[in-house]
């Protein structure tokens, strides 16, 4: 058993839930109506936008590699959308529910007046400690980690080895995996989240490989990673392909002094 050689993971292209945040950051709350606040998180489609992103990523794997070994797709109609819109030749899509989005429960779509009226302890927690928040009735980003992201990679360890692998999931299950792959800290995890450098863009791809981009040499697990993600000029109207440099990294162990280091960080709460 082990990883495969490559996963392609892929976020969803802009959901039309997405356009609702995006008008709502706005100042605009109008799409937030008793119908649509009703519709169930795994229901929402693509915009007009979210199938361009797609098509447009699609362009781009397809130059990358033609043929996967397999084909791993959340069964959220948004990521089924996305990973047909890439046009993948002969692609034979598995369904998977552990791919499935973070549940944002009772607060999925809330405008945030009456989430801070209704719920202010929440809100509080959510501002204070965003890594271990839990949404009523839903999930921590901790939760995915330790539970779905780290079932996935035990699935792909037992069913990949060695294997290209092309998946369509969502941007909090991805940050998840990401923390579960690379072993990311808790205070590494949330400088990313915070940071607009590490933005999740729809249709952004972590292609993550055990082969040395550089040497060509194959190691025993992933260990490289480049991020890509569709942009439009907005002159031409023409996409292309925004795409990282590769980075590595690998597991980290912390001495007795490195942990003090880490609690030092944090100061006294009582005098």
């Amino acid at each position: 058993m082990g990883l495969p050689m490559d996963l392609y993971i892929m976020r969803h292209g802009e959901s039309e839930a997405n356009a609702m945040d995006a008008t709502l950051r706005g100042g605009d709350d109008s799409q937030f109506t008793e119908a649509n606040i009703a519709v169930p998180d795994r229901c929402w489609r693509l915009t007009a936008m979210g199938r361009l992103q797609a098509a447009a990523m699609g362009d781009w794997i397809r130059g990358q590699r033609q043929v996967f070994d397999t084909y791993l797709v959340s069964p959220y109609t948004r990521t089924r959308e996305t990973a047909a819109l890439l046009k993948l030749p002969n692609a034979q899509w598995l369904e998977t529910r552990t791919m499935r989005e973070r549940s944002l429960g009772e607060i999925v779509t809330i405008v945030p007046e009456e989430y801070q009226r209704d719920y202010r302890r929440n809100a509080i927690l959510r501002r204070e400690d965003p890594m271990y928040w839990r949404a009523p009735a839903g999930d921590s980003i901790a939760d995915v980690a330790d539970v779905r992201a780290s079932a996935f990679v035990r699935w792909l360890d037992a069913n990949a080895d060695g294997q290209e692998v092309m998946a369509v999931a969502h941007g909090d299950f991805m940050h998840a995996l990401m923390m579960v792959l690379e072993d990311l800290s808790d205070e590494e995890f949330m400088f990313r989240i915070s940071n607009r450098s590490w933005e999740f863009h729809n249709c952004i791809c972590l292609h993550y490989t055990r082969r040395d981009p550089k040497t060509g040499h194959v190691g025993a697990t992933l260990s490289w990673v480049q991020t890509a993600w569709p942009e439009q000029d907005s002159r031409t109207g023409q996409w292309s392909t925004h795409v990282e440099a590769w980075r590595t990294f690998q597991r980290t162990k912390l001495s007795n002094e490195d942990l003090m280091e880490k609690v030092r960080a944090i100061k006294p709460h009582l005098n």
